[in-house]
């Protein structure tokens, strides 16, 4: 049975709530009807009498105009979550449940940098790291492993979220922290999501030789999880593709890549791997033939399926998220490259949607570059 959830909320919501509420100059009444829920509910949340689900506090997020700063103030955890300030206080008596509460804290922000983006939730991140990071020093040996594994995940999701904000030094440090606590443990699965997005980080400076080379090493280790090796098997054949490699080795890991997310099926998912759904994959895999397609239509064809596939396959809370945006990019090259101007617009639009939403300067990057290598006119 899973851990029964809890919500973590941080005590300056209710004051923020009322300060944005009244800065919006809205009444009680008008934020409830806002959020289609009660006037009552708004008010004991506001008076810090009741406390505000995950649900409650993205809705008053949105209709604030908060940009994450009120739904980055709630996330659920596993029971246990009032441990966390104690463990703080108290680092020398860090119990396995504390440690199981930071982990499913974890697993909040995770979700929620898939619905709002990177930006807002950044800073809270670091703020919690600091505190994994002071664990460190002072936790029981026998609980050090497991803080250290922890301490390795939390690092890997700062990495992540520095990628996404183009932000390349501390993308750098944080994979680098991530990398040296998982193996430090052991963590296999971890090791390689570590050297997958370092492969990435590669890729966006235009380092298509360590690329290649970083997502080759990060499945070498049969061990791994399947579905990470599926992903870092098609991060290479597209590292293949940009190069210009011949297209006999670009298609043969790309084979590699599709065998082994059909096998991924069979096996569970790590916490940090959940994303690796059928539609990531037909995404993924996409990307590489829209390459392909800059010089071979049958190609590019093939780049258009995959590609609307995977993006009409993502869900409804991701869909505002910072890699969709990047979807959208891949998918609007391949239309351009089919002769499709009018519907490469329309999806970059999208993506620039997702750009204003989440003020990523990353995905801003890529959407102007893709529409002046296109030579498109002004999007929709």
């Amino acid at each position: 049975m899973p851990p029964r959830a809890t919500t973590i909320v941080d005590p300056s919501f209710p004051a923020e709530l009322r300060r944005l509420r009244e800065e919006r100059g809205l009444s009680l009444r008008q934020l409830a009807a806002a959020v289609s829920y009660g006037k009552s509910l708004v008010h004991q949340i506001e008076a810090g009498q009741t406390k505000p689900t995950v649900d409650v506090a993205v809705r008053l997020d949105a209709a604030l105009e908060a940009h994450g700063a009120l739904a980055t103030m709630v996330v659920d955890a596993p029971d246990g979550g009032s441990r966390l300030a104690y463990m703080r206080a108290q680092p020398r008596k860090v119990d396995l449940a504390a440690v199981d509460a930071l982990c499913g804290l974890l697993a909040g922000y995770r979700r929620l940098e898939d619905a709002i983006g990177s930006g807002p939730i950044m800073g809270p991140v670091r703020v919690h790291l600091d505190t994994v990071a002071s664990l460190l020093r002072d936790a029981p040996h026998d609980v050090r492993p497991r803080i250290v594994d922890v301490a390795g995940q939390w690092a890997q999701f700062a990495g992540w979220l520095s990628i996404a904000r183009g932000e390349e030094r501390a993308a750098t440090v944080w994979n680098a922290r991530a990398l040296r606590w998982a193996m430090e443990v052991g963590n296999t699965d971890l090791v390689a999501t570590v050297l997958s997005f370092q492969g990435h980080q590669a890729e966006l400076r235009h380092d298509l030789s360590a690329m290649i080379e970083l997502s080759r090493e990060s499945r070498r280790d049969e061990a791994v999880n399947t579905a990470l090796r599926a992903y870092c098997a098609g991060q290479e054949a597209r590292g293949l593709a940009m190069a210009g490699a011949p297209g006999a080795d670009v298609l043969a890991r790309l084979s590699e890549a599709s065998d082994l997310s059909a096998q991924s099926a069979e096996e569970p998912l790590s916490p940090w791997g959940y994303w690796y759904t059928p539609s990531f994959f037909s995404v993924q895999q996409g990307s590489v033939w829209r390459y392909l397609g800059a010089a071979d239509s049958r190609a590019n064809d093939r780049a258009v399926e995959l590609l609307t596939a995977g993006v009409a396959g993502v869900s409804e809370e991701a869909g505002g998220a910072e890699w969709h945006g990047r979807n959208l990019v891949h998918l609007a090259i391949a239309q351009a490259q089919a002769g499709d101007a009018a519907a490469a617009r329309e999806t970059l639009a999208a993506a620039d949607a997702i750009v204003l939403a989440t003020a990523s300067r990353e995905l801003a990057r890529q959407v102007t570059e893709a529409v002046h290598h296109l030579r498109l006119s002004a999007m929709p």
